[in-house]
């Protein structure tokens, strides 16, 4: 749940990767934000696999990814501008995904969500997809679930923003009721049951006793 940006499209030119990258790292420092250049070598075969062990998930092998991740410090998700060899833009779990056969290709889409960040950052990360379209990504699509992309108008966001945060508020505060106590006996899908109720204004652990009069 939360306002999400999603987008998708081809490099215009393999050959300014590298002015990208290095164009994306000047911007992240004016907003003091950390980066994380990523440089794999596209002459190799992508065959990265996910490994898991007792201590967690480790990638090995080759992503065949190039391109740079901005890590925002304001509540956002990192932002991905990942390359494969033909100029596609990619996500490095999308990826995994694609080299291990459970993800078309046509089918995967980068995307970040803001929802917890301030809107002014999500109009900004909306700025910066439009100046790569103009200059690096010309095919790109954007599906901005808070419509900035479309309308540019703020307060729509805002308003979608706003009312989104009121219902992650309200169902935080009625998951940490006592009378929610009992989810670890209840299986996941009844879990989702119950948030699905809470989203729609109906709180099954309310008793009796408890609807008003």
């Amino acid at each position: 749940m939360g306002i999400t940006i999603h987008y998708r499209g081809r490099l215009n030119d393999l050959g300014q990767v590298a002015k990208l990258r290095a164009e994306l790292a000047d911007i992240a420092a004016t907003m003091g934000w950390e980066v994380m250049p990523v440089d794999d070598d596209w002459e190799q075969p992508a065959d990265a696999r996910l490994r898991h062990t007792s201590t967690g998930a480790h990638l090995d092998g080759n992503l065949g990814l190039k391109g740079i991740l901005l890590m925002p410090d304001v509540g956002t998700e990192p932002l991905s501008f990942l390359f494969d060899r033909e100029g596609n833009l990619r996500s490095m779990i999308d990826m995994v995904s694609i080299l291990d056969g459970t993800l078309k290709p046509q089918d995967a889409c980068v995307f970040v969500k803001t929802q917890f960040a301030p809107p002014e950052v999500h109009v900004w990360i909306v700025g910066l997809l439009k100046y790569l379209q103009k200059r690096y990504i010309s095919n790109l699509e954007v599906s901005d679930e808070g419509q900035y992309w479309e309308t540019g108008d703020f307060r729509i966001l805002k308003k979608k923003m706003d009312f989104l945060a009121e219902k992650i508020d309200q169902v935080s505060r009625k998951l940490s009721s006592p009378r929610w106590a009992d989810v670890a006996n209840l299986s996941a899908d009844e879990i989702a049951a119950r948030i699905e109720q809470l989203l729609l204004g109906d709180d099954p652990g309310r008793t009796r006793s408890e609807d008003p009069e």
